[in-house]
C-alpha cells in the first residue's frame, strides 16, 4: 500500500524520501515488508504523498495492527530466512490460488507428511528442530478454520504431488484421504493436473497467488525457490500470475472427478 500510495503521488523514491526526512534504505525496507513498522514514519510519508482522511486512518490502523507479535514469531529459533514475511502475508489474506508441482500443499498437509517431508528435506536435522517445524506447519492450518472468515484456498496439484509416496504407503494413504475430507470445506477447492495433459502454462515451477478481502490491497505473488522467496507484486507480473491459474483449472479435472482420481490413487497404495 505504501508503494501504491507513492506511485499514485508520482514520486520517486529519492522524492519521497527526502520529503519524508528518512534513508533510501529505510524507504525500501518499509514497502517490501522488512522493517518495523513505526508510526512516525508513517505518518510522515502519508504527509509526503498527501493523503486523503480515510486513506491516512486506513493505513495508520494497519501500522498500529502490525506492531503486535504475530503467532508464527513463537517459531523464531526455526523459521526459514524470510518467511515470517509470508506467514504475515498468508494471515492477512481472504484467499489462496496455489499451483504446487511436488507437494501437498503446507496447510493441506497432514502432522505425517510434514513431519516425512521435512526429514527428506535435511536428513541429519535434529529431532527437536524437526518437530518444532512440523507444530509450526500444523500451526498454519488454522486459518482454514478460524471463526472470522476462513481462509479460501484453491489448489490445483500436479498428479505428481499424489503419487509421490512421502513416507511410504501409509502415510500418504492418510495424506490422499485428508485432501478428500479438506474438500468437503467451503473453503477448500482442490484439483489434479494429470500427466495426460502435457506441456502446460506454469511448466516453471509452484507459485501461490494471495489476494485480500480489501479491493484496495493489491494482490501479490508468492514463489519459493531455492535461491529465496521471491514476491511478484507489480501488476503485469499479477496478471501473468492469475492468467496462467485459470489456464491450469481449465486444464485440470473438474474438482469432483478430481477426488475421484485421488480415491483412485489411494486405493493403489493399499
Amino acid at each position: 500500500m505504501l508503494k501504491s500510495l507513492r506511485l499514485g503521488a508520482g514520486l520517486s523514491n529519492e522524492q519521497a524520501r527526502q520529503r519524508a526526512g528518512m534513508s533510501t534504505a529505510k524507504l525500501s525496507r518499509l514497502e517490501t515488508g522488512h522493517n518495523v513498522v513505526a508510526q512516525k514514519d508513517i505518518r510522515a510519508l502519508l504527509d509526503a504523498y498527501n493523503a486523503d482522511s480515510q486513506t491516512r486512518d486506513k493505513v495508520l490502523r494497519l501500522a498500529q495492527l502490525a506492531e503486535h507479535r504475530g503467532w508464527w514469531q513463537e517459531f523464531d529459533d526455526v523459521l526459514p530466512a524470510d518467511f515470517d514475511l509470508y506467514l504475515s502475508v498468508e494471515e492477512a489474506a481472504a484467499s489462496l490460488l496455489v499451483f504446487q508441482t511436488s507437494v501437498v500443499h503446507g496447510l493441506l498437509q497432514t502432522e505425517d507428511y510434514a513431519r516425512a517431508w521435512h526429514r527428506a528435506e535435511d536428513p541429519g536435522r535434529p529431532n527437536a528442530e524437526l518437530e518444532r517445524l512440523v507444530g509450526l506447519r500444523m500451526a498454519r492450518k488454522q486459518a482454514l478454520v478460524r471463526e472470522d472468515e476462513p481462509l479460501i484456498i484453491w489448489a490445483v496439484l500436479d498428479e505428481a504431488v499424489v503419487r509421490r509416496k512421502v513416507g511410504g504407503p501409509d502415510i500418504m494413504g492418510a495424506q490422499l484421504g485428508h485432501l478428500l475430507s479438506m474438500s468437503e470445506q467451503p473453503n477448500v477447492t482442490i484439483q489434479i493436473l494429470p500427466f495426460e495433459v502435457g506441456a502446460h502454462v506454469a511448466a516453471s515451477g509452484s507459485f501461490t497467488l494471495v489476494e485480500f478481502a480489501e479491493p484496495t490491497d493489491p494482490e501479490i505473488g508468492y514463489v519459493d525457490c531455492a535461491a529465496g522467496n521471491v514476491y511478484p507484486e507489480k501488476p503485469a507480473q499479477v496478471r501473468r500470475m492469475k492468467t496462467h491459474f485459470h489456464h491450469l483449472t481449465s486444464s485440470a479435472l473438474p474438482a469432483i472427478k478430481s477426488l475421484s482420481f485421488i480415491r483412485k490413487v489411494q486405493k493403489e497404495l493399499t
